[in-house]
């Protein structure tokens, strides 16, 4: 059986040591890096249970075991699957694959070898379960973890040298995506096209660095995204809008050669502000022919007794783009890629826009925005659902979703 290794995979998998990580920039062959240690392990220690672990089920299914199988069928090694139990039998040793979401059901089993994919992305106590499972005598006893990393969560304080709680006996070996000399032309040029400074640092050179600390919208400079604007009769309005009785949000602009131009804002905040009236106001200055995309839970919530706002939306005659709303995290990569792309131009005449980009933060130790003061976010969440569905560098097109002249 020939395989050709990179250097990076070829230590991960020449390695003895107890924890052994692979954490890398995507495309860097961290997964197919995980198959063939399953498959060394399986030689090597053919009577224990094995064990591979994805973040969710999705990615289990769709990603780790797809390349399981792909690679193990593209060598000819024999193996089956039974999707029921979730064993998959590679050369006679049986591994169990499950996902590390549901991790309370795997406090009752034992198991000789570990591999877990995207591990940075688990919580940490699934992976403190799965790692006192480690203990039957009949396998290796070894662990095998590949991952993008995530910040400086848990990851970065078990398997970096600089971490709190740094395993005993592991080590962490690193690449960049370019490492990977197997990839399509074009691919790291794409990626580069897409992300702002501190997701290339993570998600291409697999750096530990915190894009959840500090400002959320960290790409925005006025200097550079803030120009004087007017309404362009000849293109098409995009209305971005956030529902919150008495908090109503709206950014208003228009695509142009893949530029997103705002050139003005609705942030109502007086006692009895709601989706009609923000309708009413919007007609008022630009009419009913405009495209919105609103937050789409207001397919439920309700600033009105006896219908949803986005019905309300609909009844005034607008065009409505009511798609399920991004993760979250999405959305800001979204609006971060979008500024230092400079494919968003805001107009100098805005007020509430400019402060809610420099304004909103993360609440300290989390992921999540910092919603202590009630008045901010709400414009900058109807703006990051207008730049995702419209100029999302982090989406690959194959057409431009620029509106052309009327």
């Amino acid at each position: 059986m020939e395989v050709n290794l990179l250097s990076h995979q070829a230590a991960a998998l020449k390695s003895e040591k107890k924890y052994t990580a692979l954490i890398s920039g995507i495309g860097a062959g961290k997964t197919w890096t995980g198959v063939h240690w399953v498959i060394k392990r399986s030689k090597s220690h053919p009577k224990s249970l094995g064990f591979i672990g994805a973040n969710t089920f999705g990615q289990l299914r769709n990603s780790t075991l797809a390349a399981v199988f792909n690679e193990l069928t593209r060598l000819s090694i024999p193996f089956s699957y039974n999707q029921s139990s979730g064993i998959l039998e590679v050369m006679g040793k049986k591994w169990l694959c499950k996902s590390m979401d549901n991790f309370d059901v795997l406090r009752g089993i034992e198991v000789g070898e570990i591999w877990l994919d995207e591990c940075a992305y688990m919580k940490e106590e699934a992976f403190k379960v799965i790692m006192g499972r480690l203990r039957d005598n009949r396998g290796s006893l070894t662990m095998f973890l590949t991952s993008t990393p995530k910040g400086y969560n848990w990851c970065y304080h078990y398997l970096h040298p600089e971490g709190d709680n740094i395993l005993n006996d592991s080590i962490a070996i690193r690449a960049h995506s370019s490492a990977n000399k197997f990839l399509p032309d074009g691919y790291i040029d794409s990626l580069e096209s897409q992300f702002d400074s501190k997701l290339l640092a993570q998600e291409l050179s697999g750096d530990f660095i915190n894009v959840s600390t500090g400002v959320i919208y960290y790409a925005f400079d006025r200097n550079i995204n803030v120009k004087d604007l007017k309404h362009n009769p000849n293109y098409p309005i995009w209305v971005g809008m956030d529902f919150n009785p008495h908090k109503m949000s709206a950014v208003i602009g228009q695509v142009i050669d893949n530029v997103l131009y705002v050139f003005d804002e609705i942030f109502d905040t007086t006692i009895g502000s709601n989706t009609e009236k923000i309708c009413k106001e919007l007609i008022m200055r630009y009419g009913n022919n405009l495209t919105i995309v609103p937050d789409s839970t207001g397919k439920k919530a309700t600033s009105n007794a006896s219908r949803s706002d986005i019905q309300i939306l609909k009844d005034y005659n607008f065009n409505v783009k009511a798609l399920t709303n991004p993760f979250r995290v999405d959305r800001y990569a979204s609006v971060n890629g979008a500024f230092s792309k400079e494919k968003v131009v805001i107009g100098s005449k805005l007020k509430h826009l400019p402060k809610d980009l420099e304004s909103v933060s993360y609440k300290e130790g989390t992921d999540k925005p910092d919603v202590s003061d009630p008045n901010h976010g709400h414009m900058t969440d109807a703006f990051g659902y207008l730049v995702y569905r419209t100029v999302n560098p982090l989406i690959n097109r194959n057409s431009k979703i620029t509106t052309y002249q009327r």
